[in-house]
This record gives structure tokens, sequence and C-alpha cells, in this order.
């Protein structure tokens, strides 16, 4: 069984490889047609926005935060950008 759930998910990274590879050159050029990115993963993609979750893990307190501008906690585990972020800076999202 793991197995198929690994060829599964193989073809489907593939899948939309090639569809981002096709994106008719807008990548790059300020005219991009892709409005979202959505990630799959584990804890390297999560930045850890779960305050309107009941849960015991929380980061919005200090020093959680503290390299941002007022040093302000916003809820993430993490104070730099996930791979997320740099792909939708890549792709020119907002």
């Amino acid at each position: 069984m793991p197995d198929h759930a690994l060829l599964l998910v193989s073809s489907m990274l593939v899948v939309v490889m090639a569809h981002l590879s096709c994106a008719d050159g807008a990548v790059g050029t300020g005219k991009s047609k892709i409005s979202a990115v959505f990630m799959f993963g584990d804890s390297i993609v999560d930045p850890g926005n779960n305050n309107n979750r009941l849960t015991e893990a929380r980061a919005n307190f200090p020093p959680y935060g503290q390299d941002f501008p007022g040093g302000k906690a916003t809820g993430r585990f993490s104070n730099g950008r996930v791979p997320g972020d740099m792909l939708g800076c890549l792709l020119q999202l907002k």
C-alpha cells in the first residue's frame, strides 16, 4: 500500500510541475496567471498559523515574532520564509 501512495504522490507532483512549467512565460513578467499556491507537506511548508484552532501549540507570544517590525508575534512558528513564501515571490503573487 505505501508503494501505491508514493507512486500517486510522485505522479501528482510531476503533473503539477509540468503544468507550472507551461505557464505561457507568465513567470517573471509581472503578468502571472497563477493566483494562489497550495502547498502540501510536513513542517517545512507549515508556518504554524494555528491561532484559530483549539490546540496547545501556539506561537502568538514572545519570543516568536521578534524579528518582525515592532517585534509583534504573528502566530507563525517561523520568523523566516517557508518554501511556499519563496514560491509565491518567485511567481510574483501578492
